[in-house]
């Protein structure tokens, strides 16, 4: 008879600070690093090479940082390697009640786990400045169209069998975006989303939690889903398809688009304010959340051309990865920047010296024009 493989604590030591290959890229974090004399000479070769760039090796302190924050249960096959298949159970210290774990799901554990990252780093406003214009030439995501649109999808058929997944937050006046709250559908299996149709009140208890994901709407958009929710009177309305650039709606309806936080100003505050109250309104309706439920909204910077409309991650009761939080920028950071009347590019550019570090397969390093520094040693990994 096979014997069943059980969960287990991970209380493995992986080696911290490998040396990499020496034609690889810098890291760009900016903690001031302590060195052993551990292969010294090679250690201190490409340490030469980051000084050239005025970056400090951090490597080893900032892998042993985060090693102390996590605990993780994680499915190990016998000789010990971890199964990453499974997905694994994650408590942070200081953050979670003790004994309290949050699930990471396989395809967020197997995209971020990985060997080597890539950095991207922002020296300067003008190279913001350049992104967002990049951005502003992309059409709106796919599947929204497709919603906006009235289109059958993933989505509308979802709405139509729980009108209440899909909230629309309207613009507070006619300056501001609407926003659409719905379940983060493309991370989400068919099972999970009868899970929403069917008993949503029930996945803040369960192993995955609730994923939402809300877009921000021009209100020159004419869209047939809304419908009355968002017209308004004097502005003029376009159709939106594939092709459209976002840069297009802006010329017609003499008003920006929200592509990322680049584009959030003081004059967003307002409609950001009705944002998170709505959301926690929302959570509440539907999935009958409470105070005693791990609740996180954010925002992700950068992100990939094809999402390149503002949009708000909303996450109950689910484990993250210590490679995603450097760039996730919480709603509440965004608007006490905001309230403070200070600029999100100063935001950006001081989130880890402007360094941002991603998974290699994320075709955020491949956006034309973005100061990409190569591929390095990912030091942001759970301790499995």
């Amino acid at each position: 008879m096979n014997s069943i493989q059980t969960l287990q604590c991970s209380i493995s030591t992986m080696t911290v600070g490998a040396i990499p290959d020496l034609n690889q890229s810098i890291n760009v974090s900016k903690v001031r690093n302590i060195h052993t004399d551990l292969e010294k000479s090679r250690h201190s070769q490409f340490r030469r090479t980051l000084d050239s760039y005025g970056i400090d090796d951090n490597r080893n302190t900032l892998s042993h940082l985060n090693r102390e924050k996590y605990n993780v249960f994680v499915k190990k096959d016998k000789s010990g390697t971890a199964d990453l298949s499974h997905g694994a159970y994650i408590s942070k210290k200081g953050e979670d009640i003790y004994g309290s774990f949050k699930w990471l799901n396989p395809k967020g554990l197997t995209k971020y786990q990985t060997e080597k990252v890539a950095v991207v780093t922002f020296r300067n406003q003008a190279e913001l400045t350049q992104l967002s214009r990049t951005y502003s030439e992309k059409p709106l995501p796919d599947f929204l169209i497709q919603i906006l649109n009235g289109e059958e999808c993933r989505d509308t058929v979802l709405y139509s069998k729980k009108p209440q997944l899909a909230k629309f937050i309207p613009p507070v006046n006619q300056a501001q975006h609407g926003y659409l709250i719905r379940p983060n559908s493309p991370y989400s299996s068919d099972a999970l989303l009868e899970t929403y149709i069917d008993s949503p009140e029930k996945l803040k208890d369960s192993k995955e939690g609730i994923i939402l994901c809300t877009y921000a709407i021009h209100p020159g958009i004419q869209s047939d889903f809304l419908g009355g929710q968002h017209n308004q009177p004097d502005l003029e309305r376009l159709e939106v398809n594939l092709p459209t650039p976002q840069k297009a709606i802006d010329e017609k309806t003499k008003m920006d688009s929200l592509t990322s936080i680049l584009s959030l100003k003081l004059a967003h505050l307002p409609q950001l304010e009705k944002l998170r109250e709505g959301t926690l309104q929302h959570l509440q309706d539907v999935y009958h959340t409470n105070e005693n439920d791990n609740i996180r909204m954010f925002f992700h910077f950068p992100v990939a051309e094809k999402t390149a409309t503002l949009h708000l991650h909303t996450w109950v009761n689910k484990g993250d990865h210590p490679l995603n939080e450097p760039r996730s920028f919480d709603l509440d950071t965004i608007i006490e920047h905001l309230q403070q009347g200070k600029d999100i590019n100063e935001l950006v550019l001081n989130r880890n010296e402007g360094s941002f570090f991603l998974p290699t397969s994320d075709s955020i390093k491949d956006i034309v024009g973005i100061p990409f520094k190569g591929v390095v040693h990912n030091s942001l990994t759970l301790p499995l």
